[in-house]
């Protein structure tokens, strides 16, 4: 019986000595490997020195892995990832190691994700803190697996923009690629997100989603696809929360006919994928634009804007519901954000924004109006008005009002008098007496109250005569 290790997953193998030099499949990872014409117990690169005792038990090592006599520590765990995930990595030389792997010091694990983890590691040579990036071993056996990682680094590396994480190095060591990135402070969207109860200031929304159309807008220009756009991985840089693009790992460019996946599989998140995305079909940008869609939806709302409880159901509703306009949840939504944000959710790709930079224009232009102050209704200017008068109409100029008064006091200054020193006034007494009358206004001296009775017996006797000799005249007559 030949006992040995397969040379790509490290799986324990054993073959019947007439299968020694044939090559077969591994039934842990599927991958095509020659049985050894020896029968050793496990299989040792050349340049790994043999047991030093022929007697002793020798242990299953993976090829690319240097062990020493010194124990292992324990690796960390999570959610995401075992002990067994990080099995790559070589031994620590240092007390804030957790492993090496190439040319890099492992310190800690930063997150993971279906294929692979993220580390926080120290160039070694450069002395440089970077995000190292590598496949899960269990992921790494897989060809088609290990090409899209190397993919996601190439597509990366090939994009320089502010809004979009800078690569620095791609490479692969004890078996499992891996790509080195800038190393960003901050938080991921997705945490911000659930930090601030679901939902973000307008100003945030207007300025992440401009940063986003403009980092996808580079992408597009050289023709590649993103296709996983989500808060997940959409970073916020510290100190300003600048939008960084990150995980390319789904990228495609428009133009690429060959598949590394089973025909008709879904890849992506679907609360955030176009339909032609979910349904398989082609793509092209414009489904990067329906997924920037779906992140101001939940951004401006709090909610997705498909709905499900299971995957099933998410597909389902994206494929036959409407979602309904962001402004019917919140009334303080502008209608032009709104509209924006449905236009891009167009279930017909031709019905979207035909580019990510007209995204960004629409964006900045709504800025602009909530930035701009509200100009006070002008009012409207009176008609001069017109004298009656022979010849040619005489033009008045038209009334003064408060605002021209002020105008030309503020042109037409008068001097400034000095200023004078306040005098003490007096105190005034309490009442002041009525000021007498003069004798010619109405008051007549007591001597004179004897002539006007005689004056009024005579007007009343001429008086009587009158009447008489009137009295006389008319009888005359008569007669």
């Amino acid at each position: 019986m030949i006992a040995f290790n397969c040379p790509r997953c490290g799986a324990s193998l054993k073959v019947q000595d007439k299968g020694a030099g044939r090559t077969g499949k591994c039934p842990a990872c599927g991958e095509s490997i020659q049985v050894p014409s020896a029968a050793p117990k496990e299989v040792r690169l050349a340049d790994q020195p043999p047991p030093p005792d022929p007697g002793a038990v020798e242990t299953a090592v993976h090829p690319a892995v240097h062990e020493t006599d010194e124990p292992r520590p324990p690796l960390p765990t999570g959610e995401d990832f075992t002990a067994e995930d990080l099995s790559f990595l070589s031994k620590p030389q240092g007390p804030d190691e957790i492993g090496r792997l190439g040319d890099y010091r492992i310190l800690k694990v930063l997150g993971a994700g279906g294929m692979g983890i993220v580390f926080q590691a120290e160039d070694c040579k450069l002395k440089r803190r970077v995000a190292l990036k590598a496949m899960k071993r269990s992921m790494a056996v897989k060809e088609a697996n290990r090409q899209r990682f190397l993919r996601e680094a190439q597509t990366a590396a090939s994009i320089e923009h502010e809004h979009i994480v800078t690569v620095y190095q791609v490479g692969e060591a004890n078996g499992v690629p891996y790509l080195a990135m800038q190393l960003l402070q901050g938080e991921s969207l997705e945490d911000r997100l659930k930090r601030e109860g679901g939902w973000l200031s307008l100003a945030e929304v207007l300025r992440i989603g401009r940063e986003l159309a403009e980092g996808l807008e580079a992408a597009h220009e050289r023709g590649l696809v993103h296709r996983d756009v989500k808060p997940a991985n959409i970073w916020l840089e510290a100190p300003r929360d600048r939008v960084k693009l990150v995980d390319f790992g789904l990228a495609r460019a428009a133009n690429e006919n060959a598949r590394l996946t089973l025909t008709g599989a879904v890849l992506g998140t679907p609360a955030y994928m176009a339909p032609e995305q979910a349904s398989g079909q082609t793509v092209d940008h414009r489904c990067d634009l329906f997924s920037l869609g779906s992140v101001l939806y939940r951004l401006c709302t709090g909610q997705l804007p498909f709905r499900g409880k299971d995957t099933m159901a998410v597909l389902m509703a994206l494929a036959t519901q409407n979602p309904e306009p962001p402004r019917h949840i919140d009334p303080t939504i502008p209608a032009e954000l709104s509209d924006l944000i449905l236009h891009l959710l167009a279930k017909d790709p031709h019905d979207r924004p035909k580019s990510a930079r007209a995204v960004a224009d629409a964006l900045v232009r709504i800025e602009r109006s909530l930035a701009a102050p509200k100009a006070a209704p002008k009012e409207r200017p009176e008609a001069p008005r017109t004298m009656k008068m022979k010849g040619a109409p005489a033009t008045l100029p038209p009334p003064a009002t408060a605002e021209s008064v002020e105008v030309v006091k503020e042109v037409v200054k008068e001097p400034e008098a000095p200023e004078k020193k306040e005098r003490p006034r007096r105190k005034e007494p309490a009442a002041r007496p009525a000021p007498r009358r003069p004798r010619h206004l109405g008051r007549t001296p007591k001597s004179s109250g004897i002539t006007q009775a005689v004056i009024l017996g005579l007007a009343a006797l001429i008086g009587l005569l009158v009447l008489a000799a009137g009295f006389l005249l008319v009888r005359h007559v008569l007669q």
